[in-house]
């Protein structure tokens, strides 16, 4: 993989973290608290989107979408090694 592509798809990932973080979305924090949710399911306190969990979301998110900008701008094959 190009080192401009690793370069572009960490600038990406740490931008979209960040913002989480400062954020602090009402799925990943409690109310009124800066503490996060624990992950779970059927409790008011729990939630199924911890920030670890969300965290590998975005690094997904952001590797797919920088190669799709690159295949966008020079049509190039969509996956590559």
């Amino acid at each position: 993989m190009d080192i401009n592509r690793i370069v572009f798809i960490l600038f990406l990932y740490l931008v979209l973290y960040i913002g989480l973080v400062l954020l602090k979305p009402n799925i990943l924090y409690e109310r009124g608290q800066d503490m996060l949710r624990p992950f779970g399911v059927g409790y008011k306190n729990t939630t199924i989107l911890p920030l670890w969990l969300a965290s590998i979301l975005l690094a997904i998110f952001s590797y797919f979408v920088v190669l799709y900008v690159i295949h966008l701008r020079y049509q190039t094959i969509f996956i590559a090694a």
